[in-house]
């Protein structure tokens, strides 16, 4: 992903732009041939509409906000739903991307082909 400077955001409130974006790429297969498994592809059904998404996966400022303001740690992490480690919609390189490593109480850079979890979240 060449373009991920200007195609994604770490800051908070962006994440539903990101999502936005990166299904719109995925759907018309700019970064190359769609896989099933694919994280844009499978959510789709759960963000509703793709222009203007209800669900959206986090920025890597909004879930670090989600863990610091709901005390989310290494001790309590499960007790959310939560699994050890989950995809931000934020990406850092070309080959990676920001995650939240709740086991680990930290973000990390990680590769688009590791096997993460992927939570949704909404504003209201």
């Amino acid at each position: 992903m060449n373009d991920y400077a200007t195609t994604t955001s770490k800051d908070f409130g962006e994440g539903r732009a990101n999502t936005k974006t990166m299904i719109e790429k995925w759907n018309n297969e700019y970064y190359g041939k769609q896989r099933s498994s694919d994280m844009w592809g499978v959510i789709q059904t759960e963000v509703g509409d793709i222009k203007n998404p209800t669900w959206f996966v986090p920025s890597r400022a909004e879930w670090s906000a989600f863990a610091n303001n709901l005390g989310i740690d290494e001790d309590n992490y499960s007790d959310y739903g939560l699994s050890d480690c989950c995809w931000s919609s934020s990406q850092c390189n070309k080959s990676s991307t920001w995650s939240a490593d709740f086991s680990g109480g930290c973000m990390f850079s990680g590769v688009v082909a590791n096997s993460f979890s992927v939570r949704l979240s909404t504003t209201f």
